[in-house]
């Protein structure tokens, strides 16, 4: 039979045989006078099992040595190696197409639900979008958008213990907790342009106000985190508060609040 004719008994196109005989998966076939391939009923039988094989999932690259490794005689463990990683491979694919479809549903439920699309646990999210939405003071404002984009950071790394954003998640939704913690961001965000000498008064009050929130509200904690990516956003190590929080009076605060914490500068505790 001719190309052709092949092909079409295979369910392929002409161009497909040609691509396998460049890789030597099918091997040229005899010629007749014409210059015409002549296919015989072996070429067929190969064929459709390189069709069988490729539509199992096996790439075309493995497929002459999987073909061989089944016919050869005391080779079975390497055909069922062979076999084995490809199997795992699809598993581990299956895993990650799973994992994607669930983040991808609980986005699709959080737009249905009007509820924020974001890598923070729903609870959480849903406090952070009512606090910015119903703040009246822009500069206040700004910093609730700046510790939520800080904590969707760490959940993002996914280097947040759960017991932290679930501390998180009972400070916002607690309303005298969260009554507190309005006013201490509204302070925060007044210092902003302050002068750190003249405003050294507020600066050790409110550090001190933070610290003890967070030493009742997150206890030890505090003492899980070891870098600028971990840290919660309250208590980042104050090697990246210089990028963070780029206000002079502003990084005063966070220094001095991690000092009272008792971590050094750089983010490890002494």
């Amino acid at each position: 039979m001719r190309i052709g004719d092949l092909a079409q008994t295979a369910g392929i196109t002409p161009r497909t045989i040609r691509h396998y005989h460049r890789l030597g998966l099918l091997d040229e076939p005899r010629r007749l006078s014409n210059g015409y391939r002549a296919y015989e009923l072996p070429d067929l039988i190969r064929l459709l099992r390189i069709r069988w094989l490729a539509a199992a999932g096996i790439p075309l690259g493995s497929i002459a040595t999987i073909m061989e490794s089944a016919r050869a005689e005391g080779d079975t463990d390497d055909l069922g190696d062979d076999l084995t990683v490809l199997i795992d491979g699809i598993d581990a694919e299956l895993d990650r197409l799973g994992g994607q479809r669930l983040r991808l549903r609980e986005m699709l439920d959080a737009h249905r639900e009007g509820r924020p699309v974001s890598p923070l646990p729903a609870d959480l999210a849903v406090a952070f979008a009512e606090l910015i939405s119903a703040e009246g003071d822009p500069r206040t404002r700004r910093e609730f958008e700046r510790e939520r984009d800080a904590w969707e950071l760490l959940a993002v790394s996914g280097t947040g213990p759960s017991a932290l954003f679930d501390a998180a998640t009972r400070v916002l939704s607690d309303p005298d907790s969260r009554a507190v913690v309005i006013g201490l961001y509204r302070r925060f965000a007044a210092l902003v342009g302050a002068d750190p000498a003249a405003a050294k008064q507020e600066i050790d009050s409110l550090a001190e106000a933070l610290a003890s929130v967070i030493a009742r509200e997150y206890g030890d904690m505090v003492l899980i985190v070891e870098d600028a990516e971990s840290a919660a956003p309250m208590v980042r190590p104050m090697m990246a508060v210089a990028e963070l929080v780029p206000d002079r009076a502003q990084c005063e605060v966070l220094m001095r609040v991690l000092a009272r914490l008792g971590m050094s500068p750089d983010g490890a505790t002494p």
